[in-house]
């Protein structure tokens, strides 16, 4: 394998200022779909940040906070993760403002720590607008399905974005509540400066997590193929700070004011763990992936890839809702087709 970094072909440069256009009308869509839910003026809440290691959540977080700002909300008046989470806190904060649900891939019992946050703010605040921000609906249970329907219905101005049309369709059949379409709020970040390649091979970005689709490890095995995840991490000095003082409050209870302040780090976290996404999809020429948001970032960078489907349909249903048309992402179904485009995606490289 090379270790010579590799210019990025005309062919490549085309498409990536295709990819440019169509990041640009999603976002645009998202401003368009969100901002009449939004009352001026009203303070705006975000609740649920994904104070964890997958990158994509991280990207989502960043692209609501630049949403929110070019909407006219330079800051939420309130933040947390599931485990901060303050009714009390929230309650002096928000007024008779909106409550933001993170989106992401967590709506179902597949993160159940995520769902119950989700389903107790509903539940304590009948009073606030809550819109659930653009996410996928996966439920394995029948009856939990029914049972976060219920949930929602009860809410009398709950609104449910989705981000892909089988979610959208589960969601009409399924909820009472207003159900929206709405682009994955990643793309609001907007077009990614690409760091330079250090090597001239493929990135092949795999999940190894509860989403994982078994392998054959057809494409691992080929020379030129770097297999990885976005999953471990150095922690940044943000996300140090963090981990520092809640070890701290947890120790000596008597510090739990400091939880209340440990929101004005997410920022800097999210941005350290996008920009180790970032380097890490950087890497090679191209790209292989069966994550959602590595095919996003991927696209937000100019970077072509192919691009493969989780367990249960996520990343085909967002593919098939928004970005089928870029030129720079092959779908393949398989590891072994796959395989059989790497010339196809090296033509593009």
């Amino acid at each position: 394998m090379s270790t010579t970094a590799a210019q990025p072909s005309r062919v490549s440069g085309a498409y990536a200022q295709q990819a440019r256009a169509l990041i640009t009308d999603l976002a645009q869509q998202a401003a368009d779909t969100i901002g009449p839910l939004l009352v001026p003026g009203e303070p705006v809440a975000l609740v649920d940040f994904p104070n964890h290691t997958n990158v994509g959540d991280s990207a989502i977080w960043l692209g609501q906070l630049s949403l929110l700002n070019t909407l006219g909300i330079p800051r939420p008046c309130y933040t947390c993760d599931y485990r901060g989470y303050s009714h009390e806190a929230l309650s002096a904060r928000i007024g008779r403002g909106t409550i933001l649900l993170s989106g992401g891939g967590n709506f179902g019992d597949l993160y159940p720590q995520h769902q119950a946050l989700r389903d107790e703010v509903i539940w304590a605040f009948p009073n606030n607008r809550i819109v659930q921000l653009p996410q996928s609906i996966y439920f394995r249970s029948a009856s939990a399905l029914h049972e976060s329907a219920f949930t929602c219905a009860r809410h009398p101005d709950f609104t449910l974005l989705v981000r892909d049309r089988a979610s959208f369709e589960l969601a009409q059949e399924a909820f009472r509540s207003p159900v929206m379409l709405c682009p994955d709020l990643a793309f609001c970040l907007g077009p990614l400066e690409r760091p330079a390649p250090t090597y001239d091979g493929i990135v092949y970005l795999a999940r190894r997590d509860r989403e994982a689709r078994p392998r054959a490890g057809q494409l691992a095995s080929i020379d030129g193929v770097m297999q990885t995840d976005w999953l471990w991490e150095r922690p940044g000095p943000a996300l140090e700070l963090h981990d520092r003082i809640r070890r701290r409050v947890v120790r000596y209870p008597w510090l739990d004011w400091l939880q209340h302040h440990l929101h004005r780090l997410y920022p800097l976290i999210a941005r350290e763990r996008v920009a180790r996404g970032v380097w890490t999809l950087s890497r090679g020429r191209a790209v292989v992936t069966d994550r959602l948001h590595a095919h996003v970032l991927s696209l937000l960078m100019g970077i072509p890839h192919c691009v493969m489907d989780n367990s249960y349909g996520k990343v085909r249903g967002c593919y098939e809702t928004w970005t089928s048309g870029a030129e720079l992402a092959i779908w393949c179904d398989s590891e072994a087709e796959a395989l059989e485009r790497m010339p196809e995606l090296a033509e593009l490289a």
